[in-house]
């Protein structure tokens, strides 16, 4: 029987991995111009209904209208050294294995429409502030594959002899994650003289997020080595079990335990939950215009997100996952600042920076392994090469901090520090229409994580067979293990501006 693992994502942990740019959880590529030049804190343009809404009064008055739609192509790789692997039926005796998941986003839109009359602007805009869709595991994770690695082992250290020769299983799992934000803000001009300018801005996100998992592990055997063929996990485990156990205990009782502990070690396991959340996100802003330079700041209050599960079937023996059980996976507090210069009718530069108080939003819990708040960096030039023709060039740095030995790293949910390159162009066809197009290149840096425990499938052993093993085979249980993370990012964008 052939092993078939496929989409296999985010099943230990319940927030997912963000999908597109910007801190741990949150998108901040909220529009195609972002990638031809991501320094759009100070930014004056339609994109300000996200980025700088104060700066919207500072354009001509009326409508205006932008619509972008992106499309992300990334990989993620895991490479994952544990010595159980090696009994994998079709590792052909390989302890390292590689994992490796795609992602394919075709459609990310956003949305963004302002007016501005006077001295005041109202905007709207609408995107994806975090997730942004789906990464399938071909051919399926570490961390989720140690429990069953270590099975056969284990049967062998109860039996005391080498009865069991390997393990196989069916996998299948999908993860999903998306969410969705529409934004509504309000800005003032405060002062309006020849040289100094000051905008305020105050707006509200309100949030909407999903998370959807669907799957499991099914057919997993173990390989009896005097029969020369597979026996399903649970099988062979209680009748192990029973057979030690026998002696230690009433037979119907010794049958009863083994029984109970081989469902949660060998038996197939089937999940089915949807988590959904609403949130609101508090923003504050100001922009100062002082000559050919604009200054901005915005802060976006911490956003307390509780997502709630529907599940229609858990089998996992995961207490998460159960109907009704309520997580926080919070998206954190942002503070952005940026400078835009133009320095000649035809030249602008920007830099900007972000900063994601990660340490203070609530992630499960899992925040606290971090070192550090996140950090970002970014700038970008525009030059009109022509009256209809701007072309742009931009980069964008970030770097986390994941505590010690990289401790809030997971095979299922990781990001990594990296720089992007971005560029494209705006054509204007009128003077009210134009379009953009732009394409946005992630290099990541790579990260390693040593476990003493891979997966934490020894400790979950040790726990079901205390009592029944001495402490020192409980303890060989505990097996060290590796990995590596790898991930690439190619995103193109096409959005069109039209100012009414």
């Amino acid at each position: 029987m052939k092993t078939r693992k496929s989409a296999l994502v985010a099943l230990f942990v319940l927030a997912s991995a963000n999908m597109l740019g910007g801190g741990l959880f949150t998108n901040t590529n909220q529009n195609p111009i972002f990638f031809r030049q991501p320094a759009q804190n100070a930014i004056i343009g339609v994109q300000g209904a996200y980025y700088d809404p104060a700066g919207l009064v500072f354009m001509n008055e009326g409508l205006h209208f932008g619509l972008g739609e992106q499309m992300a192509f990334q990989t993620r790789t895991i490479t994952s050294s544990y010595a159980p692997f090696a009994l994998n039926r079709e590792s052909l005796g390989q302890s390292v294995n590689e994992y490796k998941g795609s992602t394919f986003a075709p459609v990310i839109p956003s949305l963004d429409l302002a007016y501005n009359k006077n001295r005041w602007a109202a905007s709207l805009h609408f995107g994806v502030v975090s997730g942004g869709g789906s990464c399938a595991f071909d051919d399926g994770l570490g961390s989720f594959e140690a429990p069953m690695a270590l099975l056969p082992a284990a049967v062998n250290t109860l039996a005391g002899s080498q009865i069991m020769g390997g393990y196989q299983a069916d996998i299948n799992f999908t993860g999903k994650s998306f969410g969705f934000g529409g934004q509504f803000n309000y800005s003032y001009k405060v002062f309006d003289d020849d040289f100094l300018k000051l905008s305020v801005a105050a707006g509200i996100r309100l949030n909407y997020l999903k998370n959807q998992y669907d799957g499991g592990i099914f057919n997993y055997q173990l390989y009896m080595n005097q029969m020369q063929s597979l026996l399903p996990a649970g099988t062979a485990l209680q009748a192990v079990l029973s057979q030690i156990l026998s002696a230690q205990m009433p037979a119907q009782m010794a049958q009863q335990t083994a029984q109970g502990i081989a469902q949660q070690l060998g038996a197939d396991k089937e999940v089915s939950c949807t988590q959904t959340g609403f949130a609101y996100t508090p923003v504050l802003n100001a922009h100062l215009q002082a000559g050919i330079v604009d200054l901005a700041v915005k802060y976006e209050f911490r956003t307390n997100v509780t997502l709630k599960n529907e599940t229609d079937i858990n089998s996992t023996g995961i207490a998460a996952y159960e109907d009704g059980v309520e997580s926080r996976a919070d998206m954190p507090a942002l503070l952005s600042t940026g400078i835009n210069v133009n320095f000649l009718p035809t030249l602008r530069l920007a830099a900007a920076m972000n900063v994601y108080f990660d340490k203070d939003a609530d992630y499960n819990g899992r925040q606290e392994l971090l070192g550090g708040n996140t950090l970002e960096w970014t700038a970008g030039l525009e030059y009109d090469l022509t009256d209809k023709l701007t072309m742009s060039l931009g980069t964008q740095i970030t770097r986390f901090d994941f505590g010690e030995n990289n401790g809030y790293l997971t095979d299922s949910s990781f990001s990594l520090p990296s720089w992007c390159l971005g560029g494209g162009f705006r054509y204007w066809f009128t003077d009210r229409l134009a379009i953009d197009l732009s394409a946005f290149n992630t290099f990541y840096d790579e990260a390693e994580k040593s476990y003493t425990d891979y997966g934490n499938a020894g400790a979950t052993y040790a726990q079901k067979l205390e009592g029944i093993l001495p402490a020192q085979a409980l303890a060989a249980l505990k097996v060290p293990g590796n990995d590596s993370f790898k991930r690439t990012s190619l995103n193109f964008a096409l959005g069109i501006v039209w100012d009414f």
